[in-house]
């Protein structure tokens, strides 16, 4: 049950990073988005390492669990946006 405390800490920073993403990059889509926020979330996520007290930052699998939060996220704002009719960006 350790991991739960630090997924609590991580979801928030991995969904803000997605919604500053959205409304700032424009120019950019997919991968490249995902990227930004990939890159965004590891900046945040900086300051819950000591809390947590492990290096997560250079886990491989912290990171492929980080995109596929983000495209679980962007799904499911995308979903929201269809039911609301109003178009992806």
């Amino acid at each position: 049950m350790g991991w739960l405390p630090a997924a609590i800490k991580i979801v928030p920073i991995i969904w803000q990073a997605v919604i500053t993403v959205e409304r700032l990059i424009k120019d950019r889509k997919g991968k490249d988005k995902q990227d930004e926020a990939v890159r965004m979330t590891g900046e945040l996520l900086a300051l819950i390492e000591g809390v947590v007290g492990r290096d997560l930052l250079n886990d491989a699998n912290v990171q492929a669990a980080v995109r596929n939060a983000i495209d679980a996220i962007v799904a499911l704002q995308n979903t929201i946006r269809n039911i609301k009719g109003v178009k992806p960006s």
